[in-house]
């Protein structure tokens, strides 16, 4: 027993250490490159501003709604079959997999999270989905990396199809061990089945009345979306000021900055693989499979404490090759993509801002859904005492 807890104050002292080396490191690089550390913070606050809080913002908003209420089981019935085929059996991970795939990472993060919380997902079902819905979504995939950096819209179309292609092998690959940790028994309605299906210990289902000082319905969306944006946004400033700094050490327009981009970020990855040439498309691929390190720190950040990140990362090791195969056999099969790409010279992204009037109709058009979702979600709770005392509601 003295050994083990000699070996655990071992480790703990080890990883302080190295917190402790790399704040020193980070510092160095600081004060060696205060004119890259300084661009690199204002890229990461125009990128913030011109386009993670305007795409990010509103599915949070959107998904912490909808993974609260009964839109959920609705929306899961689109990919019932999918999950089915992954070994889920509610509905909540066929909506987690619908909004993970439609708005990204960060909105698969959070709503898998969401759900968790909601006791629609079981603690394994939850660690499993993330392999299978953790991703890049479309519109950045397709109009930022395969458009504006690679110049075709089917390469675009071709990267996104293999990376969800990868993604359902590596659900398929995890639905044993989902059903191991299950217990071969479907997940049942209460408290007790959720515990049995893999809840932690201690965790009660929000079954019951909630207390008057809790935050209910579109006051706590917010506030979660909120925070999730904030986080969202933290992690990008840090590693694009990252990226910046290592950059300028290295060859411009060479494999090792593509490298070294691709670990950290992956826009930044994407815009060096787009710079490479030959073999540009397998490397935005590569990019786009590996997530970055700022990628997996966020959805890290988005999760609950006691969900595990170990089955995404087991996962992307054989998501990488997965990925790059899917995508030869698709140049193969759609050989007009193949050839707009030989013909393309090379290009980066020209990062740019949402134009003003589309950010505020983007803007409106959210106040009015979430006016609509408000208002009736007041409705609804006006009209639930009326009918628990069996009476009429009044108008």
């Amino acid at each position: 027993m003295e050994r083990l807890e000699w070996a655990q104050a071992r480790r703990a002292a080890a990883g302080r250490a190295a917190y402790g080396m790399l704040a020193l490191g980070l510092l160095a690089l600081l004060l060696a490159r205060p004119g890259e550390s300084i661009r690199g913070i204002e890229e990461g606050l125009r990128c913030c501003a011109g386009q993670i809080i305007p795409a990010l913002f509103p599915f949070f908003v959107v998904t912490n709604l909808i993974a609260s209420g009964p839109a959920a089981q609705l929306l899961g019935r689109v990919l019932r079959p999918v999950a089915r085929l992954l070994g889920f059996e509610g509905d909540g991970a066929a909506t987690a997999l619908l909004l993970g795939w439609l708005g990204g990472f960060a909105v698969a993060a959070g709503c898998i999270g969401q759900l968790y919380r909601a006791r629609q997902l079981t603690k394994p079902e939850a660690e499993c989905l993330l392999a299978s819905a953790v991703g890049s979504g479309p519109a950045f995939v397709i109009n930022t990396v395969g458009l504006l950096m690679l110049g075709s819209h089917r390469a675009g179309v071709l990267l996104l199809s293999a990376l969800l292609l990868a993604n359902l092998c590596c659900g398929l690959l995890l639905r044993p061990a989902l059903r191991r940790q299950r217990g071969g028994t479907p997940a049942r309605d209460g408290a007790d089945a959720g515990r049995k299906a893999g809840f932690g210990a201690g965790e009660q289902a929000d079954t019951g009345p909630q207390p008057a000082t809790r935050q209910t319905g579109l006051v706590a969306a917010v506030g979660r979306a909120v925070d999730s944006t904030l986080t969202v946004c933290g992690f990008v400033l840090f590693f694009r000021f990252l990226c910046v700094v290592l950059a300028g050490l290295l060859p411009q327009g060479g494999p090792a900055a593509f490298a070294v981009s691709a670990l950290l970020e992956v826009t930044s990855g994407c815009a060096a693989a787009a710079a490479l040439g030959a073999g540009r498309v397998y490397a935005c691929c590569a990019a786009l499979s590996v997530q970055s390190l700022s990628v997996l720190l966020q959805v890290r950040a988005l999760l609950p404490a006691e969900l595990s990140m170990r089955p995404l990362l087991r996962c992307r090791v054989v998501h990488l090759p997965l990925s790059l195969l899917f995508l030869r056999l698709g140049l193969r099969l759609w050989p007009d993509a193949s050839a707009a790409l030989s013909t393309l010279a090379p290009r980066v992204l020209a990062r740019s801002r949402m134009p003003l009037d589309a950010a505020l109709l983007l803007f409106f058009l959210c106040c009015a859904v979430l006016r609509c979702v408000g208002a009736g979600g007041q409705k609804e709770a006006a009209a639930a005492p009326a009918r628990r005392r069996g009476a009429r509601p009044t108008k």
